[in-house]
């Protein structure tokens, strides 16, 4: 009895060494250094560089652990690619360069899927979408810079 349950605590341990040795983490200096090479630049011909530090902002990316910041900032520009639909812009290139960013430096299956647009309750209204894009579009300014700052360059 003793026997079979020592060989049952190994296989479950060997299972969880296995399971566990194909993840791998972020590569947040890479993440970064593309943040700041590319990312950075297009956010500024934007023109949504800015240093507000809103509730809304602080309620996007609350963490100070740099996974759960880029886990918000994942999050958000599936949110906003939902939002402004299929429609190329510079403003979803802007959210696809953030993407393929993190899904490339991190594992895949960390993050999951793609965030399905029927679940997202869109913005009605023109004006309003445009303002609300602006203020989220700044408040992940911030979380970069957040992470930037959790996690400085080497």
């Amino acid at each position: 009895m003793c026997v079979a349950k020592a060989v049952f605590f190994i296989l479950v341990l060997l299972v969880f060494v296995v399971n566990s040795m194909g993840k791998r983490r972020c590569n947040y200096a890479e993440i970064l250094g593309t943040y700041r090479g590319l990312i950075y630049v297009e956010l500024q011909s934007l023109n949504v560089t800015s240093s507000d530090n809103t509730y809304k902002v602080r309620r996007l990316c609350p963490s100070v652990k740099a996974h759960h910041i880029l886990g918000s900032i994942y999050d958000t520009t599936q949110w906003m690619r939902c939002q402004i639909g299929g429609k190329p812009s510079a403003l979803s290139h802007v959210l696809e360069s953030m993407e393929q960013v993190i899904i490339h430096n991190c594992s895949p299956d960390q993050w999951g899927g793609r965030l399905s647009c029927a679940s997202v309750k869109k913005i009605k209204g023109m004006e309003r979408k445009r303002i609300q894009l602006i203020k989220i579009m700044k408040a992940l300014t911030i979380c970069w810079q957040k992470l930037h700052s959790v996690f400085p360059a080497k």
